[in-house]
């Protein structure tokens, strides 16, 4: 028996999904490949997805859940029996399960990437038309820079972090810093603190993020190819604003603006596109999903 939402996308179960953990090694040979129905995320996704549970090819595999005895679960600190530890993640003992709404497991959180996404785009885009020179620099840009792009974007990092997604917590949290650094620097130039940097010393700011995306870049080809077009294209966005800024060639600042709008309109697309398939319960808005590992493929891995 293999649980139906493994092995799909993160708008269903993202365990199995992209890196494998130790964690989830642990969870797929425990819970997706021989006993889903133990597992709390499996149950709240039963209740969103109901349908699932009438196709053909689940219920001719699945046993008679209600003869299922719990399997032994390690006790985390905390109330006794509040709490059991499954799949190196903490979720709500079966005891409690009827009385609390399993989100409060840190597998069900609601996702936070698409408030990032949409977050990170639409202030990108405003930046990116000021380097066209269709937008001059106002409070407008400002204030998107240190509330949406900023303080959201670290927020969201935050919570992808509840998830324990490292990968996530770490590109939101710092591409959240960086538009607050960004907003800084233009704020304080002038004052006593200091003056905006030389062209140089901008240009090496530049490239040391677009290397950063550059590791993300490569990360996000375990993932879907929307987030590796948003990757690769902030990625090209901070190489030619490095270059156009070291060499102070119009050109080059107007074709960076160029590649950063299409770089935002593909973040917004790519956060619109999880909302959506989120709501239908099925991908109706393509995100050139990467495809997942199978149980068998994952437990024949060397350990």
């Amino acid at each position: 028996m293999i649980c139906p939402f493994f092995g799909q996308n993160e708008d269903y179960c993202d365990v199995g999904c992209g890196y494998i953990s130790p964690s989830d090694v642990k969870k797929i040979i425990q819970f997706c490949s021989t006993h889903p129905d133990r597992c709390p995320v499996f149950q709240y996704l039963m209740e969103r997805h109901p349908g699932i549970a009438a196709h053909p090819a689940w219920t001719e595999s699945a046993p008679a859940l209600q003869n299922s005895a719990p399997l032994p679960q390690p006790v985390a600190p905390g109330p006794p029996s509040a709490a059991v530890i499954l799949g190196g993640k903490l979720a709500m003992a079966p005891e409690h399960a009827g009385k609390n709404n399993s989100r409060a497991s840190g597998d069900t959180l609601a996702k936070p990437a698409p408030s990032g996404l949409l977050a990170f785009g639409l202030t990108t885009a405003l930046l990116s038309l000021h380097q066209t020179g269709l937008l001059p620099i106002d409070n407008t840009m400002l204030g998107m820079g240190v509330f949406y792009g900023g303080l959201c974007q670290i927020i969201v990092g935050f919570l992808e972090w509840k998830r324990h997604h490292a990968f996530g917590a770490t590109a939101f949290t710092s591409l959240g810093l960086f538009w607050l650094s960004l907003i800084a620097m233009s704020m304080l130039s002038g004052s006593s603190f200091g003056q905006f940097p030389q062209d140089a010393a901008m240009a090496a700011y530049l490239v040391l993020w677009g290397l950063f995306t550059l590791v993300l870049f490569i990360g996000a080809l375990r993932l879907n190819r929307s987030l590796q077009f948003v990757l690769g294209s902030l990625m090209l966005f901070y190489f030619l604003l490095a270059a156009g800024t070291a060499t102070g060639n119009r050109i080059i600042l107007a074709g960076a603006g160029w590649d950063g709008v299409l770089c935002a309109l593909s973040a917004i697309y790519t956060g619109l596109a999880q909302i959506l398939n989120e709501i239908f319960g099925r991908s109706v808005v393509p995100l050139g999903e990467h495809n997942c590992p199978t149980p068998r493929m994952v437990q024949k891995r060397p350990s």
